[in-house]
């Protein structure tokens, strides 16, 4: 029987969602328009949030974990990176939300369909992954 006396803390992410877009109101978090793919805005950036929500054990409070949202390609080259955040676990019920925004160039668009990887990241390791497709336009 494993003992859990050694344990220093284990946290996942429970949740990796992209949107168009997030509202907060008494502090609860709504995501707007979910995505499954993401088209070029008529403007010359097209914006979009990702949630990542993280959960651990009760070993793993009163610790500061680092934390950051990564986009590449399809090839692993890092495109965008989100800003450091400070992950606070205050007890295994009680998760911690990130929100990250970010515009993607309209070059992104260029040359047909691609796929970008996004990733929910803690301390270098990456605990999460989605595929999302870019299309250059509506499919009917």
């Amino acid at each position: 029987m494993e003992s859990h006396e050694n344990c220093e803390g284990v946290v996942e992410c429970t949740a990796l969602v992209l949107a168009e877009s997030v509202a907060e109101f008494e502090g609860r978090l709504t995501l707007f328009g979910i995505l499954d793919e993401i088209r070029p805005s008529a403007d010359s950036e097209t914006s979009f949030v990702v949630y990542a929500k993280f959960e651990g054990c009760e070993h793993a409070t009163d610790q500061e974990w680092g934390a950051r949202i990564v986009i590449s390609d399809h090839e692993g080259e890092v495109l965008m990176e989100s800003s450091d955040y400070s992950v606070w676990i205050e007890g295994p019920e009680e998760p911690y939300t990130v929100v990250a925004a970010f515009d993607l160039p309209e070059s992104y668009f260029a040359g047909g369909e691609r796929v970008i990887w996004v990733e929910a990241v803690l301390e270098d390791e990456t605990l999460s992954q989605t595929a999302i497709r870019l299309r250059d336009r509506y499919n009917v």
